[in-house]
């Protein structure tokens, strides 16, 4: 099905593409913005203004359940049936009502009381990672901070035992690169690694549920358990919502701790300004969000056909929607090229728009802002290791950050 009028392939997947895929985009915005890719079977939309409505289009379903079996091209789907059943009541590709009413439920866990009491777990957090490299003078912000840091505070949000945490991230971290439709050959080693980790991570948050039922605390666990009851929910469904947070929580941050790490790092008058003007730092968060989109595309399946930017997009596409190219639309952004901290207005579409915005947004701020105030307070002379290089992800494109990001203090 090769859109009318295309005259150029654009390939998304390409090494240098995923390393950088900024100037892919504004070719694809400039040339051809709402672009059928015959490669990988779906349409893209790089424009600011196409990509804001189709957020808030509800012709567009936020289930793309049928894609994990297309990603196995061909294997069995009996290899994923645990990933499924764990995944299949994720809000997140819910369309309303139903989004509406678990939406509504898991905002009792996400309260204002409750995101205040976390403030000084990710403060104690943050110290003790950073503790553990402050005699070193160098670190991997990814392994040393990135990796660890939103894991460990979702781990302690959840009041999950300390000898589970550890098996936790990497069980959460094996079902999130599979729903992530990783590009890779060896699709189906990653698709039983996350079956299998959809198994134990169940059983554990089963074992906590059951526990929690008798000795309800102020944990986030406790907090679902008792709106869940409240509102005759199954209680069976809280593993999805939990997965759904940590993925979400974890591995989103993530990525936006290294990738605003490269961007202050890059452009030293930035990080200057920021260093003399601390009041800036929510502000310079917001550019890190957009000038280095941590999950660039947000997938949506056309429940009936419709017309976008001229193109008619046929009932049943699956449809990309470019959040990272988006906010990079010269149309909505004066100089997008720019990583400007004291931007304003910046109406960045980093953790979506409409019924679907991010539910973890608040925490993932005060993360953040937990996070740089506190790295670079502690070490002031920050700067890259010229002795190590980066190693950029190169294998999704609903993720972007770094596997590796040197630094020396």
């Amino acid at each position: 099905m090769l859109a009318e009028h295309q005259t150029t392939a654009f390939d998304l997947l390409a090494p240098a593409s995923l390393a950088n895929p900024y100037p892919l985009y504004k070719q694809m915005r400039e040339t051809d913005p709402v672009y059928y890719s015959e490669a990988n079977g779906f349409w893209v939309l790089t424009r600011y203004s196409d990509v804001e409505d189709a957020l808030r289009d509800d012709r567009l379903s936020a289930d793309r359940s049928s894609l994990f079996a297309s990603q196995l091209g061909g294997l069995d789907l009996g290899i994923i049936q645990n990933f499924l059943k764990l995944t299949g009541n994720f809000m997140i590709e819910k369309d309303p009502p139903e989004h509406t009413r678990m939406r509504k439920i898991a905002n009792q866990g996400f309260t204002a009381r409750a995101l205040e009491s976390w403030r000084s777990i990710i403060q104690d957090t943050t110290d003790r990672l950073l503790d553990r490299v402050q005699d070193r003078h160098q670190m991997d912000i990814v392994a040393d901070l990135s990796v660890p840091l939103p894991a460990l505070i979702i781990a302690d949000i959840f009041g999950v035992p300390e000898k589970d945490r550890g098996n936790l991230i990497e069980w959460a971290v094996d079902i999130g690169t599979f729903w992530g439709a990783p590009a890779t050959d060896n699709i189906g080693a990653v698709a039983r690694k996350a079956d299998r980790s959809a198994v134990l991570f169940t059983e554990l948050m089963q074992e906590i549920i059951a526990e929690r039922q008798h000795n309800l605390g102020t944990d986030m666990i406790s907090l679902l358990i008792s709106a869940y009851t409240e509102n005759g929910m199954n209680l069976e469904q809280i593993p999805s919502l939990c997965i759904l947070i940590l993925n979400a929580g974890h591995l989103t941050t993530t990525d936006l701790i290294p990738n605003g790490v490269n961007a202050l790092l890059s452009h030293p008058e930035q990080l200057q300004k920021l260093k003399d003007n601390p009041a800036l730092l929510n502000s310079a968060i917001e550019e890190m969000i957009r000038f280095d989109t941590p999950a660039p595309f947000l997938f949506r399946i056309a429940k009936e056909t419709l017309t976008v930017g001229g193109k008619k997009i046929p009932a049943g596409s699956v449809v990309a929607l470019g959040l990272g190219a988006a906010n990079h639309d010269p149309a909505k952004f004066q100089s997008p090229e720019i990583f400007d901290i004291t931007r304003s207005p910046n109406e960045h579409i980093g953790f979506g728009q409409g019924v679907h915005f991010c539910l973890g947004a608040v925490l993932a701020r005060m993360e953040l802002s937990i996070c740089f105030s506190t790295l670079f307070r502690r070490m002031p002379n920050l700067h890259f290791d010229r002795d190590l290089s980066a190693v950029i992800k190169h294998t999704s494109l609903v993720f972007k950050g770094f596997e590796t990001l040197a630094v020396k203090f």
